[in-house]
């Protein structure tokens, strides 16, 4: 079904697909090669509680599924993997020196940006490699840490998924019914960082630039976001831009649903359908709202004409009883790239690889899930198809699906190699 270099079994059913083109279908086992005979320890931290839970466990159940098909696949040279998960909460260097001190082999997660930013620098001192499955905060690996070895990200970042929801507006709404726009967005750097793009996108985009006449920034976990909701009343912008999520982005809808605020204003998000298994039907239909679903659209392409979507979708709903979204995705790829990579280099090396051949073995790594073929940039960052799709209700599903979906390749809603995103977007 897939054609992948260095294909093995595990490759095979990370991919949700039963064979790899070029795969001989076997993988090398313990006896063939130099591993260790016990279990692959890896850790995870995600939000397991409090309103970012809502994507936390979507990340959560992603990675144990893809431990769950590495295990029936016969594992990593016959190493099973077992998957220790924590909250993440505030403490993000504690949860991974705890991994590292109890002799973890890999760690993912986090789920925030702001956690992400703190851990990669201690991820490069301590030297046990840490996959990320969100924390998506453009400036990581171009400031933060800017020549990284054993961090990584497999989400794609914000300048993407921010590029993509300035194209879906200007494409659904036309750029000359384009003139004003507005933000909530979340008060700390992954909200900041999201409005910044997508308002500098949107100047791009728009023949003669956009006007911003409201940007607001309520704390995570606000419970009461009226003031933000009148603002747009009062100002009545073409678009509001949202990056929202989780539990967040049923306070919001639910409160501009009952202000009527979608009748004064076209709501695009990034990331609104992380909220999926939480939002109402009368909200849903009311805000008609336009969302992104970073790098995985369980239904797209179509789950009765892609297997690795339908089977991924129904072990999804039948295991946890969710409707899958990009960040079950988030967990589900950590894992997947850092599997792949290391069951490569077990056949290549023959033998079981150190953190150093491992983090190599990452770097421009091609590795398949039911999303399709992402690459682990040579920066250490992610990059994958981008999707997005308008919200509407389903009754098959019993919650809001995304209706309408536009795919973008890597190439069109991100940097090269070597440039930062706002030097990007600034040559447009």
């Amino acid at each position: 079904m897939l054609a992948a270099t260095g294909g093995t079994a595990v490759a095979a059913a990370l991919a949700g697909c039963s064979t790899l083109l070029g795969d001989s279908g076997t993988q090398a086992q313990a006896d063939d090669t130099d591993v260790p005979d016990e279990p692959i320890q890896a850790g995870l931290q995600t939000f397991t509680e409090g309103a970012a839970a809502v994507l936390g466990l979507q990340a959560q159940y992603g990675a144990e599924l893809a431990v769950q098909r590495i295990n029936d696949a016969g594992g990593i040279a016959g190493r099973e993997m077992q998957l220790e998960t924590v909250h993440e909460a505030d403490a993000h260097i504690e949860n991974y020196t705890q991994f590292v001190d109890e002799g973890k082999e890999v760690t993912f997660g986090p789920i925030s940006s702001g956690g992400h930013a703190a851990l990669a620098p201690e991820v490069e001192s301590q030297g046990v490699v840490n996959v990320s499955t969100d924390g998506t905060v453009t400036t990581l690996y171009e400031e933060t840490v800017d020549n990284p070895t054993y961090s990584f990200r497999f989400q794609n970042y914000d300048v993407m998924e921010c590029v993509t929801a300035a194209r879906e507006a200007v494409s659904r709404i036309g750029a000359e019914n384009i003139d004003t726009i507005a933000g909530i967005n979340p008060n700390y750097a992954f909200g900041q960082d999201e409005w910044k793009f997508f308002e500098l996108a949107m100047n791009k985009l728009v023949d003669g630039g956009v006007e911003s006449v409201y940007e607001g920034f309520p704390d995570l976990g606000a419970t009461d976001m009226s003031t933000h909701i009148t603002e747009i009343n009062n100002v009545e912008p073409d678009v509001t831009f949202s990056s929202q999520w989780g539990g967040d982005v049923t306070t919001m809808m639910n409160q501009a649903a009952a202000n009527d605020m979608f009748d004064n204003t076209q709501l695009v998000g990034t990331v609104l359908y992380s909220a999926v298994d939480e939002l109402e039907r009368d909200v849903v239909e009311a805000a008609e709202a336009v969302s992104g679903s970073r790098n995985w659209y369980w239904d797209f392409p179509n789950r009765s004409r892609w297997a690795p979507n339908g089977d991924t979708f129904s072990d999804a709903r039948e295991e946890w009883d969710i409707v899958p979204t990009a960040h079950f995705m988030s967990g589900y790829g950590a894992v997947t790239a850092w599997a792949t990579a290391t069951a490569k280099l077990v056949d290549v090396i023959g033998g079981w690889p150190s953190q150093d051949q491992i983090a190599r073995s990452l770097e421009g790594h091609g590795f398949y899930t039911p999303a399709g073929y992402h690459v682990m940039g040579t920066g250490h960052q992610g990059k994958s198809n981008a999707f997005s799709g308008r919200m509407e209700w389903s009754e098959d599903v019993g919650a809001a699906v995304l209706s309408d979906v536009n795919a973008y390749a890597p190439q069109e809603v991100s940097p090269p190699e070597g440039t930062t995103a706002e030097e990007w977007v600034n040559s447009w």
